[in-house]
């Protein structure tokens, strides 16, 4: 039992980590103007594509080290579900965020301020929880096979 909520939380802070340090890295990378619409906080398509291909491969990776640590599909299971429901409550709070309508961006901003603005498409909400538990179970059976 220790070793699978071990498992959880681990896989949890790598995933965490990872997240920020990717996102925070490309958000640099591209800069403001390639991450945003024109003098908008709405996110580019470009951003969101990105959004979902590194969060999808986070989550199995994420998903894989569960797998490695616990090794036991059940506890792999709780993990998708905790991430899924997580994401899930993040996706009404977004929500909520977006309902109060698009801002205007004005020249510079900090990155702090950019992404507390950020105004997502209504579908990315949804997608995000279903992106984020499928990752995690598809890289926890990666594991799972491997060991076959």
């Amino acid at each position: 039992m220790l070793k699978s909520i071990l498992a959880i939380i681990v896989s949890y802070v790598v995933m965490f980590v990872l997240f920020m340090a990717i996102f925070v890295g490309c958000y640099f990378a591209l800069g403001i103007e390639r991450v945003f619409q024109p003098d908008s906080y709405e996110v580019s398509t470009l951003w969101v594509i990105l959004t979902l291909v590194i969060a999808f491969l986070v989550t199995m990776f994420a998903g894989y080290l569960c797998a490695a640590i616990s090794k036991n599909w059940r506890t792999c299971q709780v993990f998708a579900l905790i991430v899924f429901l997580l994401a899930l409550w993040q996706c009404f709070s977004g929500l909520k965020r977006d309902s109060e309508g698009p801002n205007v961006r004005a020249g510079e901003v900090t990155y702090v301020e950019a992404i507390s603005h950020a105004v997502t498409p209504m579908w990315l909400h949804f997608v995000n929880p279903i992106v984020n538990g499928a990752g995690i179970l598809l890289g926890a059976r990666m594991k799972r096979r491997g060991n076959a």
